[in-house]
């Protein structure tokens, strides 16, 4: 018994650095430098990759290194799928000022917009409200002045009302203004009415709730004319009254995003188009976590073609509300602070198995890896999902259809020595 008991022993002891040699093989055939300006930087993506419906990235907000994989991503899927719709991590009302300025080339909207996110919430400054996602939208439109009409991206706004509805109320009420008089809803009592809501000095979301269920029925009577009265104006104001028909349901923002999605996919018939967006980390992870569904989960589960590839960090620098960390972090008389140790590696906030993919990495630079190669070890084991650590967000993979790396996301981009971004204070001049 003694011998087989050694036997077996030796036997797994035997094991464990076959199976470390296997995941380091893989990932040393897998990965690639990605530089976005050298073509062979998407040389992983394979014939399958394209194939997907929707495709998404997913950061940790307050790193800079995400906007510019974004765009560069983008522009490539443009090129190479015609993708043209990105799905944003907003309201359908920030997403309309968003393709004000990619249309005319006017910042008065954009700046507003970003004044907004810098008064939003803690994380709106970092996540929204700085200086490269500024930039990258600047850069969108200058990109889209060298494509045809037709390929030119634009905003899809999917998330919950942000700031308390204030920018869709305004939208509404300048809407109503601009396109709908007194003489014109004279013949219709639901628009009628809301006109006059609409002129009251102060309105709210809450006071609009009573017109969702109203409005969509009255829309599906009385279609012609709403076509006719809103134009091109029609989609986002039936946006607005159709997320308004969630309000009591008690859903979450993925479940929110999955359904707008869903809404837009079917209004604007985009059935056969591609959808690409940058979404924080959580949601794109396409398997339940803490106990709920994501947004990307959601998606592939109402039967959309779905790949994910989140961005995990080391050596880098993120900004972040000093109320999101621990006093003993924080900087007096500063509202925020960047710190250069809540990377993926452990530190403070760790992904579990993180360090398999450190090998492959290099100092300055962005790693690509493919997960989800045919050889790969990461379809045979749940690494990768589960983060944890002293603060931030904890994630707990708990989806017991779902056991592998591989049925949460398919790629992932390691960043190393990432700046923080930057507040953003000052708009660019006028084009």
């Amino acid at each position: 018994m003694k011998i087989v008991l050694l036997s077996l022993f030796l036997l797994l002891a035997g094991l464990t650095p076959v199976i470390a040699q296997t995941t380091n093989t893989y990932l040393q055939t897998h990965h690639t430098v990605f530089d976005p300006a050298k073509s062979d930087s998407y040389s992983l993506f394979d014939s399958a990759f394209y194939q997907n419906d929707v495709f998404m990235l997913g950061e940790n907000h307050g790193y800079a290194a995400p906007q510019s994989i974004d765009l560069a991503l983008l522009k490539h899927l443009n090129q190479r799928v015609n993708l043209r719709y990105y799905l944003a991590e907003m309201d359908f009302a920030q997403a309309e000022l968003v393709n004000q300025y990619l249309i005319t080339g006017k910042k008065t909207a954009l700046d507003s917009l970003f004044r907004g996110f810098l008064t939003q919430t803690m994380a709106g400054t970092s996540q929204w409200g700085n200086q490269q996602f500024y930039d990258k939208i600047v850069a969108i439109r200058t990109y889209n002045q060298t494509r045809p009409d037709s390929l030119r991206i634009q905003f899809l706004g999917v998330d919950w009302f942000q700031r308390g509805g204030s920018i869709a109320v305004d939208w509404l009420r300048q809407t109503i203004q601009q396109r709908l008089s007194a003489a014109e809803t004279a013949t219709d009592p639901v628009l009628d009415s809301l006109r006059l809501l609409m002129q009251q000095p102060t309105v709210t979301l809450g006071k609009l709730l009573p017109f969702a269920k109203r409005i969509n029925t009255d829309y599906q009577a009385n279609q012609e004319q709403y076509i006719a009265l809103l134009g091109n104006q029609l989609m986002p104001f039936r946006q607005l009254f159709e997320m308004l028909t969630y309000a009591n349901m008690g859903i979450t923002r993925d479940e929110v995003a999955a359904r707008l999605t869903q809404f837009l996919t079917a209004e604007m018939h985009l059935q056969h188009q591609k959808l690409y967006g940058l979404w924080g980390y959580t949601h794109v992870l396409q398997a339940g976590v803490n106990k709920s569904p994501t947004f990307s989960g959601l998606l592939a589960k109402a039967g959309r073609r779905v790949v994910t590839m989140p961005i995990l960090f080391k050596d880098s620098q993120m900004l972040v509300h000093r109320d999101h960390v621990p006093f003993v972090f924080r900087q007096k008389g500063e509202t925020f602070v960047r710190m250069n140790f809540l990377d993926a590696d452990g530190r403070v906030f760790g992904v579990d198995g993180f360090r398999e993919l450190e090998g492959v990495t290099t100092e300055n630079q962005t790693t690509l890896i493919k997960l989800n190669a045919p050889d790969s070890p990461y379809r045979g084991k749940l690494t990768l999902i589960k983060v944890g650590g002293i603060t931030g967000t904890k994630i707990a993979p708990d989806d017991a259809e779902h056991t592998v790396t591989t049925d949460y996301f398919q790629y992932v981009f390691v960043v190393r020595n990432s700046p923080p971004v930057s507040l953003w204070s000052v708009s660019l001049p006028n084009e």
